[in-house]
C-alpha cells in the first residue's frame, strides 16, 4: 500500500509576518500541491520580535483569510490560526487555532533569541552563559517546558529548536547527557501535555539542516510517552509547502510512530503512516 503524505499544512507565514509570499499566493501553490487544508499562523505580536505581524495589522490579516475562505470555497479549507510566542501578550480569540513556541529566552536586560543566526547563537552563550552552550539548552527546554504547562494552544511548536544551526554538533552535542537530559524531560511532558507534537522542516527548506526537528531521542520518547504528532514545514516560502514531508514521516516511522494527525478542516484527523 502507498504510504500517506499529509496533505495538509497548518504551520504558514506570508508577507502579513516574516513570509516572503501573499496569503493568496500560499493558497494557489497549496492547490497546485492537491493540498485539502492550509492553515495560516502568522507570528504574534511582541514588541521584542521583528518577524510578529503588528498589532495594528492583524483586523487586516483576519479579513484577508476570511475573504480567501469565501473565494476558495469548495476547493480548499483555510484556517484562521497563529504561532504565538511564549513571552507575548495573550492572542485575540478568533483564532481556530494556535501554535505554542518558543523563539526566545528572557534575561534581565532583555530577550536573546535562538532562531536567529549563528553567530548570534554563539554570542549570546558567550554573554548569558558564561560559554557554556549545555546552559544556554538547559535554559531553553526549561522555558520549552513552562510554555507546554501554560498554553492553551493546540499544537505545541518546534521544541528542538535550539539545534537549528547545530545539525553538524559542533556547538554542542546532543547525545551528552547534560543535553539530552532535559530534551527527553521536555519531549515527555509535550507527550502527556495531549497537546499535538510538531514534526518541524521549516529548516531544511532554509538551507540550516537536512533533517526534520525533534530529532529522533526526543521523538522517540514522544512516541514511549503516547504522544500525537502532526507534520509541518514551518512554511515562508510558498515554494516548499510540503518541503521535507517525505523526510519527516520517514523518520517518525523509524521512531516508531505508526499515525499521525493533520487537519482536516478545522478539526485533527488521524491517519496512518
Amino acid at each position: 500500500m502507498k504510504e500517506y503524505v499529509s496533505h495538509s499544512n497548518v504551520h504558514s507565514h506570508t508577507t502579513f509576518s516574516d513570509g516572503r509570499d501573499t496569503a493568496e499566493e500560499m493558497v494557489r501553490a497549496a492547490l497546485a500541491l492537491g493540498f485539502h487544508t492550509l492553515g495560516f499562523s502568522e507570528h504574534s505580536p511582541a514588541s521584542y520580535d521583528d518577524c510578529g505581524i503588528l498589532r495594528d495589522r492583524e483586523r487586516e490579516y483576519h479579513a484577508e483569510v476570511r475573504r480567501l475562505k469565501e473565494k476558495y470555497a469548495g476547493q480548499i479549507d483555510l484556517l484562521l490560526g497563529i504561532e504565538h510566542d511564549w513571552f507575548s501578550p495573550p492572542s485575540r480569540p478568533e483564532y481556530e487555532y494556535s501554535i505554542e513556541s518558543v523563539h526566545y529566552l528572557k534575561k534581565p536586560d532583555g530577550y536573546i533569541s535562538v532562531d536567529w543566526t549563528r553567530p548570534k547563537l554563539e554570542a549570546a552563550i558567550e554573554a548569558h552563559y558564561g560559554g557554556d552552550p549545555y546552559a544556554l539548552c538547559r535554559d531553553y527546554f526549561r522555558t520549552v517546558c513552562e510554555s507546554i504547562e501554560g498554553t492553551r494552544s493546540e499544537i505545541i511548536g518546534h521544541i528542538e529548536l535550539v539545534m537549528k544551526f547545530n545539525e553538524a554538533r559542533d556547538l554542542f552535542d546532543d547525545s551528552d547527557p547534560r543535553y539530552l537530559g532535559p530534551a527527553l524531560e521536555c519531549a515527555e511532558l509535550a507527550a502527556r501535555s495531549g497537546r499535538l507534537v510538531e514534526i518541524n522542516t521549516g529548516a531544511i527548506a532554509r538551507g540550516y539542516r537536512t533533517a526534520p526537528y525533534p530529532g529522533e531521542a526526543m521523538l522517540r520518547r514522544v512516541r514511549e510517552c503516547g504522544g500525537r504528532i502532526i507534520l509541518t514545514s514551518d512554511c515562508h516560502n510558498s515554494d516548499f509547502l510540503d518541503c521535507g514531508f517525505g523526510e519527516a514521516a520517514a523518520l517518525a516511522r523509524a521512531c516508531g510512530f505508526r499515525t499521525a494527525w493533520e487537519y482536516r478542516g478545522n478539526q485533527p484527523a488521524e491517519y496512518q503512516l
